[in-house]
This record gives structure tokens, sequence and C-alpha cells, in this order.
């Protein structure tokens, strides 16, 4: 009987069962796309990784990574969750307090660092595309109704709602504090025209208000579409796209780089946090990086017939 093995691991934590989840296969070889889209489905998580042999060579593994109901070019927890498991069970060798690998990504070939101690793993860094900033949404009002808040909510000032692209485009909403942004009741027909608009279905809100006074900004995945299984917990790709936003928005300066830490995930009882830091001249952002600490649950496989 054909069986495949994988990983349990909780990202952008150091606490067993918060953050996020993730399910990784380090030999997806030999599985076609479907099948690879059967698996996440029945893993039922934001995110499932399978790992193939790279066909650029300056690469040391290639990462498909797949929702419930689509391949995703890049994302942020299931790179850095599965360079940890990697790099934890030994497929790919440490050398010294930090390793420096290329992760070949359907976003392009992107390098990641994995810092350890005393060859035990804490935690993986990923750099990510270069930011592309879209044009404002302007019409607050009909964005403030789809997720179930009052206008003024949306703010503060005028601090834009933006697309923002680092490899999957966020469309990001500022909210004047943790109660607006605690109190979203995003309305499926509305948000589905507002993500016609911003040509991506994927929205996540912050508020510079925080429960942690060490972090940036409190996030929240607040709407996905229609295949997703429930709210993301923590959003590494969108923790990109937002450091990199309020450095465009000169809410943080980076001279020439700022670090900062995102939490997300306390809504859903998977609380976590995710270290950014950006590079830029000025408002011009050259790179942006994201990463954190996982925690290796466990391993399993599949019968696959």
């Amino acid at each position: 009987m054909p069986t495949v093995r994988y990983h349990r691991v909780d990202v952008f934590t150091e606490v067993p069962f918060s953050g996020n989840p993730l399910a990784v296969f380090p030999e997806g070889d030999g599985l076609d796309a479907r099948t690879m889209q059967a698996i996440a489905r029945e893993m039922n998580l934001s995110e499932t990784v399978f790992c193939v042999r790279p066909s650029e060579r300056e690469a040391a593994v290639r990462l498909r990574i797949f929702t419930v109901d689509r391949e995703l070019p890049l994302a942020g927890h299931p790179t850095v969750g599965t360079l940890f498991v990697l790099a934890a069970t030994g497929r790919i060798p440490l050398h010294g307090a930090r390793t420096e690998v290329k992760v070949q990504l359907g976003a392009g070939v992107l390098p990641v660092a994995i810092h350890a101690d005393q060859g035990t793993v804490k935690s993986v860094t990923m750099t990510q595309r270069t930011p592309a900033f879209g044009l404002a949404v302007r019409d607050r009002e009909f964005v403030a109704r789809a997720l179930g808040v009052r206008p003024e909510q949306i703010g503060p000032g005028e601090l834009p709602i933006r697309v923002v692209d680092v490899g999957v485009p966020w469309l990001l909403v500022p909210m004047i504090d943790l109660r607006a942004l605690r109190n979203l009741q995003p309305d499926p027909t509305l948000c589905r025209e507002v993500a016609r608009i911003a040509g991506t279905d994927f929205f996540y809100v912050f508020t510079q208000e925080t429960d942690d006074p060490g972090c940036a900004a409190h996030a929240r995945h607040a709407w996905y579409g229609v295949g997703t299984p429930g709210e993301d917990p923590v959003t590494g790709s969108a923790a990109g796209c937002l450091a990199s936003y309020l450095v465009l928005e000169s809410v943080l300066l980076a001279a020439p780089t700022a670090e900062l830490r995102i939490e997300q995930g306390a809504e859903v009882g998977r609380p976590g946090q995710i270290t950014a830091i950006v590079d830029a001249d000025g408002t011009r952002v050259r790179r942006v990086q994201v990463g954190g600490a996982a925690v290796h649950l466990g391993d399993g496989e599949l019968w696959l017939s």
C-alpha cells in the first residue's frame, strides 16, 4: 500500500497548539498536483506543503504550497515551518548559528536563513519578493460595510486601504483600535465585490493598538474567500506586506532598516508573533524579511490507496 509521511508543526510560536498549524510532506516527488490538492483538503489546514526536487540548480528544495482550494506561489508560515522541519530532522544540514539556503517557490528562488543554538533550530527567516504596491481602494464606506464596521473605524486619518504584493497580493485595511478589529463581521456577498475591485480575496486588517507593547501592530486575516477553512491564525506573507506598507506610509522609519513584530491569532485562540525586517531608502522598500520560531509536534503517514 503506497504511503506518504508528513510532519505537523506550529509556526510563529514557541508554545504547542498556538501559532499557525502546518502539515509538511518532505518527500513529495511522485505526487501529482491533483493528489497534492486532495491531501491538502484532507489535512484541512490553512496550508499544506510538499517538498520536491528543485528545477533551479541554486535551490536546495522546491516547495509546493496548497490551501484547501488552490496552490499558492508564496506563503510565509509554510516556508518558515517547512525549513524548520527540514533542518530539525537533518534533511538540511546546519552550519553553525546561521545556515543560509535558497528555496524554490512559485514566486521564484528566495533566500532563507535557519538560526540554531548548539545544533537546535530556534527560528527561520525568509526573504520575500520586493513588494509591489497597488493603488488605494478609495471607497472606505463600502469596505467598512463589507467588513461589518463603521466607516469611521477605518483609519486613523487618511491611512489608505491598499493592496500590497510580496508574492501573494493582500488588501490591507487599517483600523483605529483593537475593539474595531475584534468586532469584524464580514459580509460574504460584499467581500466578494471588494475582492473583485481589489483583485484579491485575501484581506488583512490591522491596528497599531496591540496586546503586547513590544509589537508594532495587531492583525487579523479578515476575509479568505470561500475555500479556506476558517480564519488563518498567523500569516507570514501578509505580515511582509504590512511591514512594507508601514514603511511606505511613513508610519515606521527604516533608517535604513526597521525591525518590528506583528501579533496575530488571539481572536481564534492561536496567538503568535511574526518578526519582520524591512530595508528601505526613505519610503522606498528594497527588501522585506519575515520569520519566527516554530514547534515540531510530531509525524505520521497517510495511506494513499
